[in-house]
């Protein structure tokens, strides 16, 4: 079982996002999984260009982490998003990052996947920026067992604090999740009622996106 952590905060070392990632990610290595943790700010991500290729070869044309990123996230079982609030919203470089998912998007390219999130904040927004992280999750086709949303106080989090043992619980749930093969049916019935969608936008840009209409024609959806 491998479990990957995304942390979205510029702050590195300093970053209490990223202390309550790695926190999730030792309550899922202490039931058996493997871990990793990725600081996105350690990456060269470009801005999405807008381009459409993404639907017509699978893949993104620009020459920086982002599809080595991506390939390695297919590979995993597991995903945990983390960001800080940034006005109301997940920082600049988190959202860099998901611009660029959008021929993942159409094709829930994460369906069988778990996912959790976590965001922090200083004085409020917590909770729509968890909103959107698990949003992005559950738009990815991954099932979110859970969140760590709270506003915390300078500097990082004391070891005896509340939030560091949620953390801890949620990466247990993440990894028994995937360990059990867990069904959230209300995000699956989301999920179907997307496919529906973008069926028919599929179909009608066929011609433009035609490695996503490959992809469709083998999972059994048009």
């Amino acid at each position: 079982m491998k479990i990957v952590a995304l942390c979205g905060s510029p702050r590195k070392n300093h970053s209490r996002t990223g202390q309550l990632l790695k926190e999730v990610l030792a309550g899922a290595q202490s039931v058996g999984a493997d871990t990793e943790y990725i600081d996105l700010t350690n990456l060269k991500l470009n801005y999405c260009l807008g381009c459409d290729r993404c639907h017509h070869l699978g893949q993104c044309i620009q020459k920086d982490d982002f599809n080595s990123l991506f390939d390695k996230i297919l590979s995993v079982d597991g995903l945990v998003l983390g960001s800080p609030v940034y006005i109301y919203h997940v920082t600049a470089q988190f959202k860099t990052w998901a611009d660029r998912l959008g021929n993942a998007i159409h094709c829930q390219r994460l369906m069988g996947k778990y996912g959790a999130v976590v965001s922090t904040a200083g004085g409020s927004g917590q909770g729509e920026t968890a909103d959107y992280l698990e949003w992005l999750l559950k738009r990815l086709g991954a099932q979110s067992v859970g969140r760590v949303a709270c506003v915390l106080d300078d500097g990082l989090i004391p070891a005896d604090a509340e939030p560091l043992r949620q953390a801890r619980a949620l990466g247990v749930t993440l990894a028994r999740a995937i360990e059990e093969k867990k069904e959230f049916p209300e995000q699956l019935q989301e999920q179907e009622r997307l496919r529906k969608y973008f069926r028919d936008v599929i179909i009608k840009r066929r011609d433009r996106w035609d490695w996503e209409y490959r992809y469709w024609q083998e999972k059994g959806w048009l």
